[in-house]
């Protein structure tokens, strides 16, 4: 048999064995709930006690690298080489990169995460004296700058930047590059194998973890709205239109679907936030982005890299930070190889504004003006919302909006809606992502369906759970063995680009 049929016969077989593994995870949670609420919880805290500074330092660096690169020369070149050409407009283009990345994530904790960080802080007063700043500072080092720029590299890695690595999207490869000497043709293939495998369930596990929470806030957003106190049965509803509507945009494709989805989702987040602000007072939230960006900005340059010392419990880091950090790598598969298909033909100092500054600067300006205004107007008003969060986290963000009169509802309706889209933008991207590394053809509706349900059903199953930690310790367990694929990644990736450079 030549290589070329190995391979084939791999590639065949390399969805029937992601699908079957996937299967076997939903039928594990659904038939022992509380076994694996028991044992992955715990499990997750301790590997990220180990691997959770590490990796931490390593995006830092990551970080430092993706910015000294955009001031470069290197800056100037292609992604996807001098020949590739530019197929999205910029506006389409960030849309879609920001819908992909976390656009669900920023509606699911706006007001929830800074709000927990000041009833509970995680960052030493003595450092750190005021309180909601510092609560938006912690923020953004979960969802600033470091994610943005693990993503970028990701990109970069795949993006056909290095000549010699392959072709735009290939996950695998930097790996075989780097691995060329070592193995024949035969094992390079198991490895590529076995690097699409692990990359497809650590896309699964991010994902389904991302569509269980959001469905978690979109049912507490619809029981508070209508009164409805069945949340399994909504939860199912829920889930069952998120499949329809991702089902339909991946099979329309990045043009006619991602990209639509995208930019209506951009156009309805800019107006509800314009409109939040149109509604509460302006100054807490200037005093809080100001404050807030100091000490984030302070954390970026010292704090994140004596990170424990700043913590008033270093093991907060294990639930928090470290864990948001796997569940981005998690989601770095599918993201990278997204971002790599829709930035082709752009010099690399646009590509790292596009995916590191400017989404960063939109998600200072979101927690700010949810966080900011939210947190101001329970003050003011004494409307219980810390209160509400204190209980349930997810009822900061509706709980806030009723106080707002009938544009509240209006508000809290448009809130739904921009989560709804923001997860099908980001679970249609997940399926074409997917499907690519399985080697299934586009023309082919039944794998598309099939991905479809398969992440709608292990969804409800972990949705059954209400355990939002547990959601995030799933998409973490994806992460873990890709972490060590990533670094052979980034080795091979620089032993390219070190050799391009030499000739």
């Amino acid at each position: 048999m030549t290589s070329r049929s190995r391979f084939s016969n791999f590639t065949a077989s390399l969805e029937t064995y992601a699908l079957i593994l996937c299967m076997i995870s939903v039928a594990g949670a659904f038939l022992f709930p509380d076994a694996l609420t028991a044992t992955i919880k715990p499990l997750i805290i301790n590997v990220l006690a180990v691997l959770g500074g590490p990796f931490f330092l390593l995006v830092n660096f990551l970080l430092i690298g993706v910015i000294v690169l955009a001031f470069s020369p290197l800056g100037q070149r292609k992604i996807g080489g001098e020949h590739a050409k530019v197929e999205f407009s910029n506006f389409g283009w960030l849309s879609m990169l920001f819908a992909a990345g976390m656009g669900s994530g920023l509606v699911f904790w706006g007001v929830a995460e800074p709000a927990m960080h000041v009833l509970q802080p995680p960052l030493k007063q003595s450092l750190y004296p005021d309180r909601q700043a510092a609560a938006l500072a912690i923020t953004l080092v979960n969802w600033g700058a470091h994610a943005w720029a693990l993503y970028a590299v990701f990109g970069l890695v795949l993006g056909g930047l290095s000549h010699n690595s392959g072709k735009a999207g290939d996950i695998s490869a930097p790996v075989l590059s780097l691995t060329r000497s070592f193995f024949n043709r035969a094992e390079q293939l198991k490895l590529k194998f076995l690097i699409q495998l692990l990359a497809i369930l650590a896309i699964f596990f991010g994902v389904v973890g991302t569509i269980a929470n959001s469905t978690l806030l979109l049912s507490k957003g619809i029981e508070l709205k209508l009164d409805v106190h069945r949340p399994w049965l909504v939860g199912l509803i829920i889930i069952v239109l998120l499949a329809v509507l991702y089902s339909l945009s991946a099979r329309l494709g990045l043009k006619k679907g991602v990209q639509t989805l995208s930019q209506f989702n951009v156009f309805l987040a800019f107006f509800i936030l314009v409109w939040l602000m149109t509604m509460v007072p302006l100054q807490p939230i200037i005093d809080v982005a100001i404050s807030g960006s100091q000490y984030y900005i302070h954390l970026l340059v010292t704090g994140t890299w004596q990170f424990s010392s700043q913590l008033n419990a270093p093991s907060w880091a294990n639930s928090w930070t470290y864990n948001y950090y796997f569940w981005w790598l998690a989601w770095g598969p599918f993201v990278g190889v997204f971002l790599a298909k829709i930035s082709q033909g752009r010099p690399v100092w646009q590509y790292i504004v596009g995916v590191v500054i400017v989404p960063t600067c939109v998600t200072i300006l979101w927690f700010s003006v949810f966080s900011g205004s939210a947190i101001a107007w329970d003050s003011g008003h004494n409307s219980g919302i810390m209160a509400a969060i204190k209980v349930d986290y997810t009822q900061g963000l509706f709980v806030f909006f009723k106080q707002l009169g009938w544009q509240g509802g209006v508000l809290i309706w448009a809130s739904l809606l921009l989560l709804l889209i923001f997860v099908a933008t980001s679970v249609d991207s997940a399926i074409l992502v997917i499907r690519n590394l399985a080697g299934a053809k586009s023309s082919h509706c039944l794998s598309l369906y099939t991905w479809s349900f398969v992440l709608a059903l292990s969804s409800w199953v972990l949705l059954l759970q209400n355990n939002e930690l547990l959601n995030r310790s799933l998409a973490v367990i994806g992460a873990l063995p890709f972490l060590f694929i990533f670094i052979l990644q980034l080795i091979g990736f620089v032993k390219e680009f070190m050799a391009e450079l030499q000739e």
